[in-house]
């Protein structure tokens, strides 16, 4: 009988009003070694006739939501598609990157060296400036369980070059195990955008898989800005708190946590009006920030993710 010697990758890809972007990041992954793939875009209820434009380009498969279904719902609908057609792995791929064409080559040897790695993210640079680190994989803070990305803003010199276990990677890169999604479920809905990869990451380590930093795969991430600070301000606050409460419960702890999340918060937006003369009203801005800490104080921890 003939075994199986190449492992069949979904590549998924969500568009909300970004058709040139996404149209970008497709012509770049058609550039790819690795041939053992399919592309399924998942227009996620845009306004600017997206939709239209994506059902022109071929070799890719088009999924199509009614409404914004945020960065989670959005891709699990992609998710879902991919394992019917039985997937072995899941790309979830920002739609405002540009891959190089062994980066997928280099985060599957990153599985294929332990059955134990679940999900592994890439070395991500900011496009367009020289060599600029935007995430070299993330970590959660042991005390205040902050999170962060390991090398953001430094020059790429050489520094963030060791593949390691990491406690979180990117949903910008995001290569999934197939049994990890079978386990640990899917993105959870709940979070909309913003901490849904942090989530599932910590989940994958609950169900005994490694999360891995492999930086020989390389991709540039545009950062494009699809939505407005405030909207993004509530959603970090509100889904942080949620965070805390589904895997790092109890107090006084998490409230300690949450004052430190505020100060941090408000002196960014504070920073960015004073030194970079943001446009958008800080009224807005700190407005949406406690109703996310309203929201994320209120919510209730269920089982709210998909499997």
């Amino acid at each position: 009988m003939n075994q199986k010697t190449t492992a069949k990758v979904y590549v998924i890809v969500l568009n909300y009003n970004g058709f040139e972007d996404t149209r970008e990041c497709l012509r770049s992954l058609e550039k790819l070694s690795y041939t053992d793939l399919e592309t399924a875009v998942v227009e996620n209820g845009s306004s600017d006739g997206s939709a239209e434009k994506l059902e022109k380009i071929r070799n890719i498969r088009l999924l199509k939501s009614s409404a914004n279904l945020g960065f989670a719902g959005g891709c699990n609908l992609g998710i879902e598609y991919a394992l019917e057609r039985g997937a072995d792995f899941v790309l979830l791929l920002n739609n405002d990157t540009v891959v190089e064409p062994g980066f997928l080559d280099v985060l599957l040897r990153c599985f294929a060296k332990d059955e134990t790695v679940g999900i592994a993210g890439s070395k991500i640079l900011y496009d367009g400036k020289d060599k600029i680190i935007w995430s070299a994989g993330g970590g959660v803070s042991r005390y205040l369980k902050r999170t962060f990305q390991y090398g953001e803003n430094r020059l790429d010199d050489g520094k963030f070059d060791r593949a390691r276990d990491v406690d979180f990677v990117s949903g910008c890169c995001m290569l999934i195990r197939r049994d990890v999604l079978e386990k640990a479920g899917l993105l959870d809905p709940v979070y909309f955008m913003y901490y849904e990869d942090v989530d599932i990451c910590l989940r994958a380590q609950q169900q005994g898989f490694r999360v891995r930093y492999c930086p020989e795969a390389v991709i540039h991430h545009r950062v494009s800005a699809s939505t407005n600070r405030s909207f993004r301000d509530y959603y970090r606050m509100r889904n942080y708190l949620i965070l805390l409460k589904k895997h790092f419960p109890g107090a006084p702890g998490i409230a300690v946590r949450t004052a430190a999340a505020l100060i941090e918060r408000l002196g960014r937006i504070v920073t960015r009006k004073i030194v970079y003369r943001d446009t958008e009203k800080q009224t807005a801005r700190v407005k949406q920030l406690f109703l996310g800490l309203r929201d994320g104080v209120r919510y209730e921890i269920k089982n709210s993710c998909i499997k």
